[in-house]
């Protein structure tokens, strides 16, 4: 079965009242951030571990982006209360039409990325910055929540045809600075249970390499007595 693009945007089923939370979450994301960045600068204590806080942070986004990719793939249904329809539903859907999400725009791609990420850039924004170790602390976490508000968009390019995206991004794609379509493509395959971080990509092959998907699956099923994927069983 294979969703056309018509009943995909039907299923999506993105309402007036989450485009406008989604819109509210982009606007402070940014105001907080910016206030971060403002006040890391002002520390004046940035020095070249600020590279490797910048790296930090890119790697922690790719690791929580298959996080929450999975958790949302692997436990509960579009039934599920509070999440069900919000999230859950437009990663299955995902996989049913994946082109879909190439059709949406800034504000349905990364809404609910800036949304997750408030609570990080509350911290950045808040916590003192008297120590070089702090400011490294802050620092890592700020660009962590940069790269979780560009997860949803390097997955998007991950998606979208080569000759419609800007040179730019290709070559970030040739580099392996960000996810590249062949590698996501193995995620795209039945049962769609590997290979789910989007942001660069970099820890799919080392995390499958170990099974540890499998083993987190094993351990909260046996935790909550509950069966991975049972949703796309029935």
């Amino acid at each position: 079965m294979r969703t056309t693009p018509k009943t995909a945007e039907a299923l999506s089923d993105y309402r007036a009242g989450y485009r406008a939370v989604d819109a509210c979450a982009i606007a402070l994301f940014a105001l907080l951030a910016l206030w971060s960045l403002f006040r890391q600068i002002a520390a004046a204590d940035s020095g070249p571990w600020l590279v490797l806080a910048a790296l930090s942070g890119w790697v922690a986004a790719d690791l929580l982006s298959g996080l929450v990719h999975w958790a949302f793939d692997t436990w509960g249904s579009v039934h599920t209360p509070l999440v069900g329809k919000r999230f859950i539903r437009p990663f299955r859907e995902h996989h049913w039409d994946p082109a879909a999400m190439t059709r949406h725009d800034f504000v349905e791609t990364s809404g609910s990325s800036c949304l997750a990420a408030l609570p990080v850039l509350s911290a950045t924004a808040l916590m003192p910055l008297t120590t070089s170790a702090a400011a490294c602390v802050q620092a890592v976490l700020l660009f962590t929540a940069v790269g979780v508000l560009l997860t949803n968009q390097c997955h998007r390019w991950a998606h979208t045809p080569a000759d419609r995206m800007p040179r730019l991004v290709r070559a970030a794609q040739r580099l392996r600075l960000i996810l590249r379509p062949e590698e996501h493509l193995k995620h795209h395959a039945r049962p769609f249970d590997s290979h789910y971080c989007t942001a660069s990509g970099w820890l799919n092959a080392p995390l499958h390499s170990i099974g540890f998907f499998r083993r987190l699956e094993r351990c909260i099923g046996a935790l909550v007595q509950a069966q991975a994927r049972r949703d796309d069983l029935a």
